[in-house]
C-alpha cells in the first residue's frame, strides 16, 4: 500500500495517509456552444453553426474512501477542511495577515494551494474543493481513531506536472519550491539556491516569468535542480 500525501507550503503542514484505490477518478468538464444560421450550406443538421469552445475547467481529481488511522485521524481531517479557506486556518490567517501588514499586499483572499503527490503518476498542484469525514471508530475517551474521507481536488495551472520525475524514489530529482517573501528577488533566491545571481534569468524562463519585477510576497517559485538549469 502507496502512502500519499498532500502537502501545503503556506501555512506549512502536510496529511500523510495510505492509498490502495480501487479506482481514482479524474473530471474534466468542456463548455461548447453554438450559434443559429440560416446558410442551406451549414450541413447536418441545418440551422446551426458547428461547436464554438468556449472554456474548459480545470481537471478534478477524486479519492473516494480513503481511511484514516490513528488517534490523529480527526486533527488530519480538520488540516484538510482548514485548507479549504482563505488563509488556510487561523495559522495561515495568521501569517497571512502579518505579511499582509508588511507588503501592504493582501495574501488572504484565497484557499492554499496544496500538492498532492503518490507514486510516480500523481503529482499536481491543486485546491481542495470537497473533503467529506465519517468517522466509523472511537476510542475509549471518544477520540476518532478511524474515518473513511472523500478528498475532491481542483488542479491548478503549475509547471509542476512537467518535471521529470526520480525512477527509483519517485519523487522530484533535487527539485523543491520556493515561497516569495518580503524582500526577495529573483537574483536573490537564484544567490541562495545556486550561489550565483545571474542564474535569476535560467530561474525566470524555467518558471515562464516575463517581468522579473512582478514576482511579489506569496508567489511561489519552483527550483530546479541546477543540472537542469544548465
Amino acid at each position: 500500500m502507496a502512502k500519499a500525501t498532500i502537502i501545503c507550503e503556506m501555512p506549512p503542514g502536510s496529511v500523510s495517509f495510505d492509498l490502495n484505490p480501487e479506482q481514482i477518478v479524474m473530471i474534466r468538464h468542456s463548455s461548447m456552444g453554438s450559434y443559429g444560421t440560416g446558410s442551406s450550406n451549414s450541413g447536418t443538421p441545418a440551422g446551426s453553426s458547428p461547436s464554438i469552445f468556449k472554456k474548459s475547467s480545470p481537471p478534478q481529481l477524486v479519492l473516494n474512501k480513503v481511511h484514516f488511522f490513528g488517534p490523529d485521524t480527526k486533527d488530519r481531517c480538520d488540516q484538510l477542511m482548514n485548507w479549504m479557506s482563505p488563509g488556510g486556518g487561523m495559522l495561515g490567517a495568521l501569517v497571512g495577515a502579518a505579511l499582509s501588514a508588511a507588503t501592504g499586499v493582501n495574501l488572504v483572499t484565497r484557499p492554499p494551494k496544496v500538492i498532492f503527490q503518490w507514486g510516480p503518476a500523481f503529482l499536481i498542484e491543486a485546491n481542495i474543493s470537497g473533503v467529506t469525514a465519517r468517522y466509523t471508530r472511537f476510542g475509549p475517551d471518544g477520540t476518532p481513531v478511524r474515518a473513511e474521507v472523500d478528498i475532491r481536488l481542483q488542479q491548478q495551472p503549475s509547471l509542476l506536472s512537467l518535471l521529470a520525475t526520480n525512477p527509483t524514489s519517485a519523487g522530484l530529482p533535487g527539485r523543491k519550491a520556493h515561497t516569495v517573501t518580503a524582500g526577495d528577488s529573483l537574483a536573490r533566491i537564484a544567490t541562495d539556491q545556486y550561489g550565483s545571481p545571474g542564474r535569476w534569468r535560467q530561474l525566470a524562463e524555467a518558471n515562464g516569468i516575463d517581468d522579473p519585477l512582478r514576482v511579489r510576497p506569496g508567489d511561489r517559485v519552483y527550483l530546479p535542480n541546477p543540472q537542469e538549469l544548465t
